[in-house]
This record gives C-alpha cells, sequence and structure tokens, in this order.
C-alpha cells in the first residue's frame, strides 16, 4: 500500500487501538464501512479494477470467532462440516501454519466466510501483556488470490486475546462474484504493544500468510424485484447467508444524483429481521457496509450479523434510511 494513497479513518470503540489504513475512491461511487467492534479496529477500503472433517472431531473456532459471532457450539460444529469454516489446528500440520519473527509467534486459529466476507483469527505469543496493555499491528498488504470484485473492504481489532481481521467483498457491480474458494493473501509487521497511557512500544517483525477461504457461503439469493416510493427505489434482491446479508437496490438518474450528494448515506439500511418463530433480530448497530454505484444507477447495503442465523428461517427484512422512511420486505 503506498503511503500517498493513505487516509487515516478512526472509530470510536471500547478499545482504543487504531493502525493505519488506506481509503480511496472513484469518482460516482461512495463506499462507506460501518463497524460494531467492541474491540479495536479501523477501516480500509480499496478500489480494484475446507477441511474435510469427520463427527468425531469436536469443532472449536477459537476464543476469539466463537465470541464475535456467539456462535454455539453446534453451530459451529455445522458450518464447519459444511465447508463455511475451516479451523487450521485440525490440520495434520498445524505448525505450518505459524509464523514467526523478533520473538513473536503468529498462528492463524481458524477463518470463516461466505460470498462477501472473510473473518480471521490469529493469536499471537512470545509476548506477556499487561491487563491495561493491548497488541497493535500493521496491516501492510490484503488481496484476494484471483478476486474479480471491484470494491475490498478490511479491518482489524482484538477480540478475548485473538487478532481478528474482516474483510468485505461486497462487489457493487456482480453479485456473483465471490470470495469463497480463493486465497487470502495478508502481510502484517511492527507488531507492538499499546499501554493504558496510549503510549506504544514497537516490537517489530513482519509476517506474510497465504491462507485458504472456506468454499461454501450458504447464501440464499432471492428476487424482490419491488417498488419503495417512500425509498425512491426498487429493492431488486436480497442475499443472505448464516454470517451476513446485502440487498441491491436501482435507482433512477435523478435519484442518483441526489443520493450522491447527501452528507449522510441515503441508502436504505436492513434494521431487523423477523424469524419464522416471531423472534427479531435488531441490525441497526451491526457492522455495515453501503456503496452508492453512479456508473450502473444502482446501490448496495450489506450488514454482518453477530450470531449465526439459517436464512431458511428469516420470514421479513425490515428497511429503514436516515429520513425515517421504513418498510418491510416479505421473503415469505
Amino acid at each position: 500500500m503506498k503511503k500517498e494513497n493513505l487516509f487515516l479513518a478512526f472509530n470510536g470503540v471500547d478499545d482504543v487501538l487504531i493502525t493505519q489504513c488506506a481509503r480511496y475512491h472513484a469518482d460516482n461511487k461512495v463506499v462507506k464501512y460501518n463497524k460494531r467492534f467492541s474491540m479495536a479496529a479501523c477501516v480500509c477500503l480499496i478500489l480494484l479494477t475446507t477441511i474435510t472433517s469427520t463427527a468425531a472431531i469436536h469443532h472449536f473456532w477459537g476464543r476469539g470467532l466463537s465470541s464475535y459471532f456467539n456462535a454455539t457450539d453446534e453451530e459451529q460444529q455445522s458450518l464447519t462440516d459444511q465447508g463455511q469454516a475451516i479451523i487450521f489446528s485440525e490440520s495434520d500440520d498445524y505448525s505450518k501454519y505459524a509464523i514467526t519473527d523478533n520473538g513473536i509467534t503468529l498462528t492463524p486459529v481458524a477463518i470463516v466466510a461466505d460470498d462477501n466476507k472473510i473473518n480471521l483469527a490469529v493469536k499471537y505469543s512470545g509476548i506477556e501483556l499487561n491487563n491495561d496493555a493491548e497488541p497493535n499491528i500493521n496491516i501492510d498488504e490484503v488481496y484476494i488470490q484471483g478476486y474479480e470484485g471491484n470494491t475490498l473492504g478490511y479491518s482489524m481489532g482484538i477480540k478475548d486475546d485473538e487478532l481478528i481481521f474482516i474483510i468485505d467483498g461486497t462487489d457493487s457491480i456482480d453479485s456473483g462474484i465471490t470470495l469463497t474458494g480463493k486465497t487470502l493473501h495478508l502481510e502484517l509487521s511492527d507488531f507492538s504493544v499499546v499501554n493504558f497511557d496510549s503510549s506504544e512500544k514497537s516490537l517489530g517483525g513482519k509476517w506474510t500468510f497465504d491462507l485458504p477461504i472456506p468454499e461454501v457461503s450458504n447464501a440464499k439469493v432471492i428476487d424482490l424485484n419491488q417498488s419503495l416510493s417512500d425509498f425512491n427505489c426498487e429493492a431488486a434482491s436480497i442475499k443472505i447467508s448464516p454470517i451476513s446479508a446485502e440487498i441491491r437496490y436501482n435507482i433512477s438518474e435523478d435519484v442518483l444524483e441526489r443520493w450522491l450528494d447527501e452528507r449522510e448515506s441515503p441508502v436504505p439500511y436492513i434494521a431487523s429481521l423477523t424469524l419464522d418463530d416471531g423472534k427479531i433480530i435488531n441490525c441497526e448497530d451491526l457492522d455495515s457496509l453501503n456503496n452508492i454505484d453512479g456508473l450502473n444507477n444502482n446501490a448496495i447495503f450489506s450488514v454482518e450479523f453477530n450470531n449465526i442465523i439459517d436464512p431458511n428461517t428469516i420470514k421479513s427484512v425490515e428497511i429503514k434510511d436516515v429520513n425515517g422512511n421504513m418498510a418491510t420486505l416479505t421473503l415469505k
């Protein structure tokens, strides 16, 4: 990542720890990425032109990812068996994933993904941290080998003493583009310790990983083609997987011009999900990405869940916008 393309973006989080990040977008294209991390996080956006298991194995994603998704034991077993999660410690040669530099070892724990999202947990060892200190590390390079989408976003933080890397590859044009089955390339450097008083001690080091991305998305796509007069757009389709959802909108030329001029994103967002049993899942405070594509007159809203959700149990989706408009998209 070139220094001249860096744009620092800061989010308020419980454990404040900011790392370097980049943000760049082309004309007529607006991308916004909102994080819910209750851990340190920064956001970066870049414009770009399986394990086989048996029932005898107890699949555990590690403390970081299982906590991040509030995943039950049964959910971890199911998604791993289906091929939507890879647990690196289940490899015959787990040691091959560990990389040590300057006395600090980074080891991938597990990765959970779908068509649009990648969630990777990495544990660190070789250093003892005080209770009031947090680790930090630079993300030097992230890319997906074989990925043909036009937008890639990433963030990093700490959850239950593990580094969590979130990569978002929601493509603004082609909903068929997927991250699954590809390889994640991740370059990290300069592990450091941030103390309670914000002082930071750099320990240096470089770590480069090339990791397989799960091959299964478990996503369900539903064509909507529903006119939303209050929102001045059409809900074209929705894609839902156990870990995320995205809605694609079609917009007219005059609406596009108004939306691009808005300071706060006018793209309708997913406010909640209603399940078959009547349970309502609030989505307003979850990680999200919205994108207005001025070249193709469309927009997307993408959200990542903080629980594992069976797409087949979602009865309806409630959407809102910044102006207070509301609508229900019935899926069944």
